[in-house]
């Protein structure tokens, strides 16, 4: 049985109940969930579980998937889809099959670790126009609540005057409001992409809908090698993206 996967109705709700499918080793699975898995890059979410027959809150400390259907598509990176999520716990805890409980998230973390997605692919999207073809070259990245980061191997190294020109470009897109549309693939519902302006990337994880909500980007870089060059973006906390999400306390 595969875990409904709410974010992807409605990225900005932070719990629902759901009913414990399968308790494993690593942690608890569920019939449905608000929680992101690690994946692409991004971080999972990490939040509380309410157990309802006795309201015990259970943290759950990262959120991966398993399992899954492979999809192939010709013009879209392989993929699984219809996954379980598996939430990690401490294995203190004894559990029953269909027990119910409410998912909570730390919806501070998921809203900027949202805002740093967003403002790599606006920093890539900026690459792109300077170097066609550079996303190609990508070999690592790396997307949590504090920086978000793109590894190249490319065999030269980004200059100050590029690094300020990559922040200067994302600040007019940021300063243009540009909605950005998160949409299927027309044969696959989970295969996602990610579009601001014409530039469009497959993409699954969490977003900001609009470029108004990364105003303050930083961009830095990092040499990690003589033929790898790492991308490095940071966005300053932003309430008024967090109030999105509602109640944020725990």
């Amino acid at each position: 049985m595969k875990t409904e996967k709410i974010y992807y109705k409605n990225q900005f709700q932070t719990s629902c109940e759901a009913v414990l499918i399968e308790s494993t080793e690593n942690g608890l699975i569920f019939d449905k969930s608000v929680a992101y898995p690690e994946g692409g890059g991004q971080i999972g979410d990490v939040g509380v579980l309410i157990r309802c027959k006795d309201g015990a809150e259970i943290p759950f400390y990262n959120t991966t998937k398993i399992k899954g259907r492979n999809i192939f598509l010709n013009d879209f990176p392989s993929i699984k889809v219809e996954n379980q999520i598996v939430h990690h716990i401490d294995n203190n805890y004894e559990f029953e099959k269909d027990e119910k409980f409410i998912i909570k998230l730390d919806s501070v973390k998921r809203a900027q670790t949202t805002l740093h997605h967003s403002g790599l692919h606006l920093a890539l999207m900026v690459l792109e126009e300077m170097f066609s073809g550079i996303d190609k070259k990508i070999v690592g990245a790396k997307i949590t609540d504090k920086y978000g980061r793109l590894d190249f191997s490319i065999d030269f190294k980004f200059t100050p005057e590029q690094i300020a020109h990559i922040q200067s470009r994302c600040n007019e897109y940021i300063d243009k409001n540009i909605p950005i549309n998160i949409f299927s693939h027309p044969e696959e519902n989970e295969a996602l992409y990610w579009k601001c302006d014409s530039y469009t990337v497959p993409c699954g994880g969490t977003h900001c809908e609009n470029t108004k909500d990364l105003v303050g980007i930083k961009i830095k870089r990092k040499s990690i090698g003589k033929t790898s060059e790492r991308l490095i973006v940071e966005l300053p906390f932003n309430d008024e993206f967090l109030k999105l999400y509602g109640d944020s306390s725990f």
